[in-house]
């Protein structure tokens, strides 16, 4: 009987996994509503990306058809959360048309939200949901200048072996596979350019962590939340940080 009780408990304080979800008519209509003022030129009507601001583009809009996304808090290959999209709509993608939404109203937000999630068949299956990954607080060391330093030091060789071949050696982007690289959809990658101060995934620290640890899906940009320990990847944080602080 206890242990059913600390069962019980223990799941109560678990986040719940999101799941497949009927649309409210109301939310779908208002949705549309949204989508077609505010995204379709750039997403498109039926949302493949493409709208008719998205010619010539290099970054494309996102095909909303294929139900994969970039920016995520979950694994490879699953679907995003809700506050992932949000924080897509809020903050906007740093250098590419993908504007900030900060006027939207919480309730438009959540209407665009719920239109955006019946484009793909995807957002039916509950295998294509997981719960976030637990990703790190920041160090301590963050805060103090020389050894931030010193971890981005040592993070160097990392670099130059893992990330040079597509963001080059200075991390401009211009590694010898940058030219090649293509993402899901067909179209040219150019890998991040480190030494410009602004980052697709957000402005902190613990954007860059969640890109490296995480991945882009639907781009050569691989997860390594497996394959290296927390406190390597926050030193190439540093080191990548500081490549636009020289």
């Amino acid at each position: 009987m206890r242990a059913a009780l600390l069962l019980i408990l223990l799941a109560s304080h678990l986040p719940a996994q999101e799941g497949p979800t009927t649309p409210d008519i109301s939310l779908y209509l208002q949705g549309r509503s949204v989508f077609e003022q505010q995204c379709s030129p750039c997403h498109g009507r039926t949302g493949r990306g493409d709208g008719e601001w998205a010619k010539d583009v290099p970054d494309q809009p996102r095909n909303f058809r294929s139900g994969t996304f970039k920016f995520r808090t979950t694994p490879p290959g699953f679907l995003p959360t809700a506050a992932d999209l949000e924080r897509t709509l809020r903050t906007g993608i740093s250098g590419t048309m993908m504007p900030a939404f900060t006027q939207l109203s919480d309730h438009d937000l959540q209407s665009v939200l719920t239109y955006i999630r019946t484009f793909s068949p995807r957002w039916k299956d509950p295998a294509n949901y997981h719960l976030p990954v637990p990703l790190p607080d920041l160090p301590d060391w963050f805060q103090d200048p020389a050894s931030l330093q010193t971890h981005a030091t040592q993070a160097t060789p990392l670099f130059q072996a893992m990330c040079a071949t597509c963001h080059g050696p200075s991390g401009k982007g211009d590694g010898p596979a940058a030219a090649s690289l293509i993402d899901l959809w067909q179209h040219p990658v150019k890998p991040a350019d480190f030494t410009k101060p602004h980052r697709k995934s957000g402005p902190r620290p613990q954007d860059l962590y969640r890109t490296i640890a995480l991945g882009l899906d639907g781009t050569p940009m691989t997860a390594y939340h497996t394959l290296l320990p927390p406190e390597t990847i926050w030193s190439l944080v540093a080191h990548i940080q500081s490549l636009s602080h020289p």
